[in-house]
């Protein structure tokens, strides 16, 4: 099972799935930034991770400067 973090405006939510599910929210949330035990990872890279070894992953919103 995975650790998942989905953060938002108001919070964050914390579940534990099996990787199908977290590659299910991450597809989900299309806008959050990804990180993977505590790494970010480009979502273009996502299916390059090997799952069996991923302990957490937090989704968070992006941020944008100006």
């Amino acid at each position: 099972m995975i650790k998942l973090r989905i953060q938002n405006e108001t919070g964050h939510t914390d579940l534990k799935l099996q990787s199908s599910g977290v590659l299910e929210q991450i597809d989900t949330h299309p806008t959050h930034w990804v990180f993977i035990d505590n790494v970010m990872v480009s979502r273009e890279n996502i299916t390059e991770i090997n799952w069996d070894s991923v302990i957490k992953v937090d989704l968070t919103p992006a941020i944008v400067g100006g």
